[in-house]
């Protein structure tokens, strides 16, 4: 004989007070990434690999004291900071090296953005999100910028690739680098 299954009322408070206990109580807070943080990687225009470029700095125009993101240092990304109360935000690149340290050789970045506040949750709160309408850039050692998606969000992965002028040494035994050939 088959009886239906009766669940009585007790049993089905007290498994629902578990369950809004067991995932009502989150102690972890928010986990997610609350910056909205676009990463630029360097490349070579040339081969289109990851480089590392020496010896720069990288500072925003207009930022309290143009604070510097990067100060002579090697690297091969930066992050570039966007501020929420503007339209738009630029970022320039000094070169220290030798022969390169000189104003005329700085290259600017800038982001023409719309800025956008999203509630994430309770514990997280509320972050910008960027929409970017314009980049444009300067072309002194910077060749080119790519950003395949315009949206900036607080996903951590690389939203801009600068490719940069680079140039290649001649590995050939007795080649000098310094020296030109002539026809």
């Amino acid at each position: 004989m088959n009886r239906p299954c009766r669940i009585s009322a007790t049993v089905l408070t007290t498994l629902l007070t578990l369950m809004v206990f067991a995932t009502g109580c989150n102690s972890s807070g928010c986990m997610e990434n609350q910056s909205s943080i676009p990463l630029a990687g360097f490349y070579s225009a040339g081969t289109e690999e990851r480089v590392v470029i020496d010896s720069i700095k990288v500072y925003g125009l207009g930022a309290p004291g143009d604070s510097a993101l990067t100060s002579s240092v090697r690297a091969s990304q930066v992050y570039l900071p966007l501020r929420s109360s503007a339209e738009s935000t630029a970022f320039c690149f000094r070169y220290l090296q030798k022969d390169l340290d000189t104003p005329q050789l700085i290259d600017t970045l800038t982001l023409d953005y719309d800025s956008e506040p999203r509630f994430v949750s309770e514990e997280c709160g509320a972050m910008y999100f960027y929409h970017v309408r314009r980049l444009t850039h300067t072309r002194h050692l910077i060749d080119s910028v790519a950003m395949p998606d315009s949206l900036i969000d607080n996903v951590d992965i690389e939203r801009l690739k600068i490719y940069f002028l680079t140039q290649t040494v001649d590995d050939t035994p007795g080649a000098d680098p310094d020296q030109t050939e002539q026809e």
